[in-house]
């Protein structure tokens, strides 16, 4: 069976940020890595011994708090799901590092973090999230050369903002992957994320289904694109800044 990828472009303002009923929904946590590395003794505490250990192998500290905030967050909003201590949370990796909860399988969840901000997205679905910090020097086109499509690099050369489009490309692959619980296995270039409906090559590894991308800029010169599989035409997507989070 042939699948699809929809991939669509959503203003910040489009996108809710408060609750209500959040049956079907995507919630999406972001994350000031500066203001919560205020808090890491707190935060260290909910980590694992393992955990901890990975955070200690970064060279520099600021990849460490990066990880550290990121992950104890993330015990913390899984926790406030289940009615359970955070470190009580077990997570596992699975065949392709992908991490998942050992004991449930109700929620779903994925993380991004760059330079100094962070994402976590829960849902009841499959699904994967990239954020980007659009780095004005960063070399995208040596990058775009292995990574984009015939078709992106055809509208990369057509467009006057090929940075942003580059770091728009390069978010849904990451995400669309993520999602799928492959990593990068796959080939980049097979994968098309034009804003349209495009074909999913019969060669990718995971595919069981449509799926859908969608990206919008974030302040600060971030871009995310959050990937699920295709169970609605519209899947309302709920984005927190973790202040206005209970979980913390």
């Amino acid at each position: 069976m042939d699948h699809r990828l929809f991939c669509e472009d959503v203003h910040r303002s489009s996108i809710a940020t408060s609750g209500g009923d959040t049956t079907g929904h995507i919630k999406i946590w972001e994350i000031d890595i500066k203001d919560q590395a205020n808090h890491k003794f707190r935060l260290e505490k909910l980590l694992t011994q393992e955990e901890k250990r990975h955070a200690a192998r970064f060279r520099q500290e600021k990849d460490a708090n990066l990880y550290t905030v990121t992950r104890a967050n993330l015990r913390l909003l899984l926790a406030d799901v289940y009615c359970m201590p955070p470190e009580k949370i077990i997570i596992a990796a699975g065949i392709n590092g992908k991490p998942h909860l050992k004991d449930y399988s109700d929620i779903h969840f994925n993380v991004s973090h760059t330079h100094e901000r962070a994402v976590i997205a829960l849902s009841k679905h499959r699904i994967g999230i990239d954020l980007e910090y659009i780095n004005p020097a960063f070399d995208f086109a040596s990058v775009a050369e292995f990574a984009c499509s015939t078709a992106e690099l055809k509208l990369l050369s057509e467009t006057e903002s090929q940075r942003t489009e580059f770091f728009k490309f390069w978010t849904r692959k990451e995400a669309f992957l993520k999602g799928l619980g492959t990593g990068l296995v796959n080939d980049l270039k097979t994968i098309t994320c034009a804003e349209a409906i495009n074909p999913i090559s019969g060669d990718l590894q995971g595919i069981l289904s449509d799926w859908k991308i969608i990206t919008t800029i974030l302040s600060g010169n971030y871009i995310m694109s959050v990937a699920h599989d295709y169970f609605s035409s519209h899947v309302p997507v709920t984005l927190i800044p973790l202040s206005q989070s209970s979980a913390f």
